[in-house]
């Protein structure tokens, strides 16, 4: 089983992008592993297998970590969940 880092954030990420992805995760009460699933997609782009092979989960489980995501900051869509995370900056 993989550890998990002190920071979610993927190591590489200027420091804004860092603050960004901490930040709302504070705001909306992410896990850990929820804010690296956030980084993973905002930062890098990264596609669910992606993001499955990155973590060592199934992509069942990284599903999982976008639904519980998305019902904590009260979207269904990735669209309006990229633009929660910009709308942090501001």
């Amino acid at each position: 089983m993989q550890q998990l880092q002190d920071s979610p954030v993927p190591d590489g990420c200027p420091n804004n992008n860092h603050a960004v992805i901490k930040r709302f995760a504070q705001i909306h009460l992410l896990t850990n592993r929820e804010a690296e699933v956030v980084s993973l997609i905002a930062l890098r782009g990264y596609s669910n297998k992606e993001i499955a092979l990155h973590c060592t989960i199934s992509e069942k489980t990284v599903k999982v970590h976008i639904d519980r995501i998305m019902d904590k900051v009260g979207t269904r869509s990735m669209r309006k969940l990229l633009a929660s995370i910009i709308s942090t900056t501001l």
